[in-house]
C-alpha cells in the first residue's frame, strides 16, 4: 500500500506555505504604526549647548593643569641637576665622599685616599705582687744589703693607657699624635706626650719626621703591646733611650725586608722636655744632642712578621730577622750649665766592687751604645734575644756630683755595662694558649756581680694581641735597680708575680 504523501507530493508544501502567510498577516495587524518624531525647542538647544561649553572649558582647564605640572617638573629637574653639579664640584677635593670603618684601627678617609685619620689605643692593667729578701750584696764591712728582709708589696697598676691618632694628608704628609694617661715614673700620673710628630713620606723607602718619637735602638720598644711577658727583660732598661725630641729619616726597602732608621735627637728620655724660655731650671732641661741609627733585615719573611714577639699567627714557614743599632750622646749635669743641668739620663744597675749596686747615676759625659738582636718564628714557636753594650765616659770631676762618685767608686771615669737575654714562647694550643720562658743577665765592667733574671709565663689570647691575659713569675737573685714596672728592689732577692689584661684596638 502506497503512503498518502507519496501519492500527492505537492499537497503538503501548499499547506505549509498557506500557514506561514496567515501568521505573518496577524503579526502585521497587531504592530502599532510609528508616529512622526517631536522636534526640540530653542530653549532645550541652548541648555544643551551651554552644557557642552562647560565640558569643553573643563577639558581645557585639565589640559592647562597638566601642562603646568610638566613645566614645574622640568624646572625641578633643572634645579636638582644644578644642585648635584654644584655639590660634585664642591666635594671634588674630598673625593666626593667619606669612608669609615675598621682596619687595624678605626679610620675615616676620603674616597680618593688623599686624607686619612686612624684611631688606635690600648690599655694594660696589671696586678703585681713582689717579695724582697736580703740579697747577696754586702757593704765594705761585710754587712748584707739590706740588713734584713724588707717584706712584700702588691697592688694594681695601669701600665699603659694610650690613645693614638695617626694618618696622612694630601697622601704624603704623615702624622701621629699620641699620649699616655697611665702613671709615669716621676710624672705623678700626669698625661705624657709619646709619639707626636709630623713628616713627609716620599715613598715607602724614604720618609722624614720631626717631633717626639722612639729612639731607634732597642727592638722591643717597637712592639710594647705585643710581648711574651707583661714587662720587658730586666737587663734591657739600663740601655733603653726610649723617646726623644728628634729629626728622623727612615724607610723600608726591598719589599719591607730591610728597615733603616737614623736620628739626631736631644738624648735619652727627653721627649717631654723642651728649651722654652718660660720653663724653670728645676725641670732639668736636656740641651745636648744624641745620634742613633738602627737597621733590621728579614732573611725569611718580611719585617711585618716581627711587629710582635710571639707567633700568634702561627707561621707555616720559618721566618727570621736580625737587627743592629748604635748610638752616641753627650750630656751635662754640672751645676750652673746653661740653661739647666740635665737629669733625664740616669745610668741604672752599675755594680760596685764592695757596696752592691749604685742608684741611678745622672750622666755627665759621653755615652756610647750598641746592640744586636735576633728573632725567629715557626708554627707557634717564637725565639727572641738581644745583647746590649754601653760605655760611659764621665766628664772631669768637680767638687761633687755623680762624676765624682764614679771616680771614687771605680778609680776612673770610664765604665761599661753588658746585658743579654733570650726568651722562647710556644703555643700549646694554636692562637690561644702559650707558654713562655726567659733568662737574662746584667754585668758591670768586671766587678764580679751579675744581676740574673729567670721568668716563666703563660698567656691566653682572647682575640690575638687585641685582647689577651698574661701571667708571669720572675725571680731576681740580685736585683740591680729599683723598678715599679718590674716590681724589683735594688740589692735584694726578689720574687715577683704579675697578671695583666691587655685590650688593644
Amino acid at each position: 500500500m502506497i503512503p498518502e504523501n507519496r501519492k500527492f507530493p505537492h499537497r503538503a508544501a501548499i499547506f505549509t506555505a498557506a500557514m506561514s502567510m496567515s501568521v505573518s498577516a496577524a503579526c502585521f495587524a497587531a504592530a502599532p504604526i510609528p508616529q512622526a518624531a517631536t522636534r526640540p525647542t530653542a530653549a532645550q538647544l541652548e541648555t544643551e549647548i551651554q552644557a557642552l561649553q562647560n565640558q569643553v572649558k573643563a577639558l581645557q582647564s585639565g589640559q592647562n593643569h597638566v601642562r603646568q605640572s610638566e613645566e614645574s617638573a622640568a624646572q625641578v629637574r633643572q634645579i636638582v641637576k644644578r644642585v648635584l653639579s654644584d655639590a660634585k664640584t664642591r666635594s671634588h677635593s674630598m673625593g666626593n665622599a667619606l669612608e669609615a670603618g675598621y682596619n687595624n684601627g678605626f679610620f675615616i678617609q676620603s674616597a680618593n685616599k688623599e686624607f686619612n685619620l686612624t684611631i688606635n689605643g690600648y690599655l694594660q692593667y696589671r696586678y703585681t705582687w713582689s717579695q724582697a729578701q736580703a740579697g747577696n750584696n754586702v757593704t765594705a764591712t761585710g754587712s748584707p744589703i739590706p740588713s734584713s728582709d724588707t717584706g712584700n708589696s702588691n697592688g694594681f697598676d695601669a701600665r699603659r693607657a694610650r690613645l693614638i691618632l695617626s694618618g696622612y694628608a694630601f697622601k704624603n704628609i704623615i702624622y701621629s699624635i699620641s699620649g699616655d694617661f697611665a702613671s709615669g715614673s716621676g710624672l705623678g700620673n700626669s698625661f705624657q706626650i709619646l709619639d707626636t710628630w709630623i713628616g713627609y713620606e716620599f715613598n715607602p723607602g724614604l720618609m722624614i719626621r720631626t717631633g717626639s718619637m722612639l729612639v731607634p735602638f732597642t727592638h722591643v720598644e717597637y712592639y710594647s703591646s705585643g710581648t711574651e711577658f707583661p714587662e720587658f727583660a730586666a737587663c734591657e732598661a739600663p740601655f733603653d733611650p726610649v723617646r726623644s725630641l728628634a729629626l728622623d729619616v727612615s724607610g723600608n726597602l726591598d719589599q719591607n725586608k730591610l728597615f733603616y732608621d737614623a736620628q739626631i735627637n736631644n738624648g735619652s728620655k727627653a721627649n717631654n722636655l723642651d728649651g722654652s724660655s718660660n720653663v724653670s731650671a728645676s725641670t732639668n732641661l736636656d740641651n745636648r744632642l744624641g745620634f742613633y741609627a738602627r737597621v733590621q733585615y728579614a732573611g725569611a719573611g718580611t719585617n711585618a712578621d716581627f711587629t710582635d714577639s710571639p707567633d700568634v699567627s702561627w707561621h707555616k714557614h720559618l721566618v727570621w730577622a736580625i737587627g743592629a743599632a748604635m748610638g752616641y750622646e753627650t750630656q751635662n749635669s754640672s751645676s750652673g750649665v746653661y740653661p739647666a743641668p740635665q737629669s733625664s739620663l740616669a745610668l741604672a744597675g752599675l755594680a760596685t766592687p764592695n757596696n752592691g749596686y749604685l742608684g741611678g747615676v745622672v750622666a755627665s759625659g759621653s755615652l756610647y751604645r750598641a746592640t744586636v738582636d735576633a728573632h725567629m718564628k715557626y708554627r707557634g714557636l717564637a725565639l727572641n734575644g738581644a745583647v746590649f753594650y754601653q760605655n760611659y765616659n764621665a766628664a772631669t770631676p768637680g767638687a761633687g756630683g755623680s762624676t765624682a762618685l764614679l771616680y771614687k767608686t771605680y778609680g776612673t771615669g770610664s765604665v761599661w755595662q753588658l746585658g743579654a737575654y733570650g726568651e722562647a714562647g710556644y703555643f700549646i694550643v694554636p692562637h690561644k694558649w702559650e707558654l713562655a720562658a726567659r733568662i737574662g743577665d746584667l754585668t758591670t765592667d768586671g766587678q764580679g756581680k751579675q744581676s740574673m733574671e729567670y721568668t716563666a709565663g703563660v698567656n691566653y689570647y682572647i682575640f690575638g694581641e687585641n685582647a689577651k691575659i698574661q701571667a708571669a713569675f720572675t725571680y731576681l737573685p740580685n736585683a740591680a735597680y729599683t723598678s715599679p714596672n718590674i716590681g724589683s728592689n735594688a740589692n735584694t732577692q726578689d720574687f715577683i708575680s704579675q697578671v695583666q689584661l691587655q685590650v688593644k684596638f
